[in-house]
């Protein structure tokens, strides 16, 4: 039997039938939604640098300039640490997170070719276009692409 595949990159995959990420499989019948998740970073280690290199800089003598060197890192440790992404389905058994990425276009482009995935097995159940055992011809309603979200 074909199988239409929505999106293919590295290890996930994502058919009209199944979603697999991170080593795990899960049947897109058994998805009821799928959002976009936004983990931001814990900022407290930042903020406990950028304290202690505030109070070595009320000091005199070699602490003042070990206070600028924790206040460059704490700066630094501010900004280097990236947001994460998150795909994130529901099923009956709750919500998962699936797959993480730093880079929000990647998991936007999983999340829209599962919504395809998931209208895909939507308008095959309402149509009641069962595919037949053994039919060697299967047809497939192709979607255009969608539009990326207006809420960033």
């Amino acid at each position: 039997m074909d199988r239409k595949v929505f999106f293919s990159d590295g290890g996930v995959i994502i058919s009209d039938s199944r979603f697999i990420a991170s080593g795990y499989i899960y049947n897109i019948r058994d998805i009821i939604s799928v959002r976009l998740g936004v983990v931001e970073p814990p900022r407290s280690l930042a903020v406990f640098i950028l304290s202690i290199g505030l109070l070595f800089l009320l000091t005199e003598g070699a602490l003042f300039v070990v206070g600028g060197c924790l206040i460059a890192l704490g700066v630094m440790t501010w900004l280097f640490v990236k947001t994460s992404y998150v795909v994130v389905i529901k099923t009956a058994t709750g919500e998962h997170k699936v797959l993480k990425d730093h880079n929000s276009s990647y998991i936007e482009q999983v999340i829209r070719a599962l919504d395809a995935a998931l209208i895909n097995r939507g308008v095959s159940a309402v149509s009641g276009a069962v595919p037949v055992r053994g039919s060697s011809h299967v047809t497939h309603t192709d979607f255009p692409p969608m539009s990326p979200p207006l809420i960033e």
